[in-house]
């Protein structure tokens, strides 16, 4: 995935930071795409999950699943597009 013109940024903890600040409550993930055997997950934060989304899965911004996501993989990559690191 060539970050599609870098509308995506790479989860880090500044961003983690800018949602805390923001009283982002939980995160929503949902899986991208696969692309040379590394699989791309969406972070949204405070979505909503709907209907058919069985992918999709809810995270407390606190939990360990989400620190867990900062960690280093070389097979999965967390991916936040642009428009949700906009300042309100």
């Amino acid at each position: 995935m060539s970050m599609q013109a870098n509308t995506y940024q790479l989860f880090s903890k500044e961003i983690l930071s800018i949602w805390k600040n923001q009283d982002v409550s939980y995160i929503k993930v949902e899986e991208l795409s696969t692309i040379e055997g590394i699989t791309f997950f969406e972070l949204i934060p405070d979505s909503e999950l709907l209907d058919g989304g069985e992918l999709d899965t809810l995270y407390a911004i606190d939990s360990e699943d989400v620190d867990d996501m900062l960690l280093f993989s070389k097979n999965i990559k967390f991916v936040v597009h642009n428009i949700y690191l906009e300042e309100d």
